[in-house]
C-alpha cells in the first residue's frame, strides 16, 4: 500500500494546514529557534513544501537540509527557496527505511512528523546526525476532544487517518532517554479548544 502522504496534493496540504492554523505556529517556532540557536547547519525532516523556510533570511545558515517522503512536496521547496537559500539540498526520502544523507546538524527541526512514523526508529537517525551541541526540537500534536485529523474540506488530508496517532510524552521520553538525548525546554501551545502542540528542545546527554 502506497503511503498516504504521497496521494495528497501539495496545495490541499497547505491550504489546510493554513486554515487550521498549523503552519502559522510551526513557521514562527522555526523562526524562533534560528534566533535562539543560531545553527549553521538546519535539517527538517518532514519538511513539506518549506513552511518557515522564509525565515532563514537574514540569519548567517550555511546549509539546509529538507527531507520529505513526497517528490512533489520537493519540487515546490525548490521552485520557492533555491534562488534564496544558497545551501539548500533535498532529500526525498522514506526516513523509516532510509538513512539520513548528512551529519553535523546545529538543528533539527521536527514539526508533526512523529505522529506519521515510528518515532522508534526515527528519533534515534536523527539522534545520530547531530553535532555535539546541537538541539533537535520535536513538535507533537496532542488532541483533547476532538480525532486526530481534523476534518476540513480538504478530503484527501483525511487519508492520513490511516498512518496518523497521537505520540505521548512519556513514550517520547523513553525513546530519547535510549537515543541519549535530554529534553531541556518543553512547553505548550493551545492551537484551540480541542487540541495544542508540544515542543520539546532535545540536546545530547551531557552537552551544554
Amino acid at each position: 500500500m502506497p503511503n498516504p502522504w504521497l496521494e495528497i496534493p501539495y496545495s490541499d496540504y497547505e491550504n489546510r494546514m493554513s486554515e487550521v492554523g498549523q503552519s502559522q505556529i510551526l513557521s514562527r517556532l522555526f523562526s524562533d529557534c534560528l534566533s535562539i540557536y543560531k545553527p549553521a547547519h538546519v535539517a527538517l525532516p518532514g519538511c513539506a513544501t518549506g513552511n518557515g523556510l522564509e525565515h532563514i533570511s537574514g540569519h548567517k545558515v550555511h546549509s539546509v537540509h529538507a527531507v520529505d517522503i513526497n517528490p512533489l512536496f520537493l519540487d515546490q521547496l525548490r521552485q520557492r527557496f533555491a534562488e534564496t537559500i544558497p545551501g539548500l539540498l533535498t532529500y526525498c526520502i522514506d526516513l523509516q527505511n532510509e538513512e539520513l544523507p548528512f551529519s553535523d546538524i546545529d538543528l533539527i527541526f521536527c514539526g508533526l512528523l512523529l505522529e506519521y512514523v515510528n518515532p522508534e526508529i526515527v528519533i534515534p537517525k536523527m539522534a545520530g546526525v547531530l553535532a555535539g551541541g546541537g538541539v533537535i526540537v520535536l513538535v507533537i500534536q496532542q488532541s483533547l476532544r476532538s480525532s486526530f485529523v481534523t476534518k476540513t474540506r480538504f478530503t484527501s488530508l483525511e487519508k492520513l487517518s490511516e498512518i496518523g496517532r497521537e505520540i505521548y510524552f512519556n513514550d517520547v521520553t523513553k525513546i530519547l532517554f535510549k537515543s541519549d538525548m535530554v529534553i531541556v525546554k518543553s512547553y505548550d501551545i493551545q492551537l484551540n479548544e480541542s487540541k495544542f502542540f508540544k515542543v520539546l528542545a532535545c540536546k545530547k546527554a551531557g552537552k551544554d
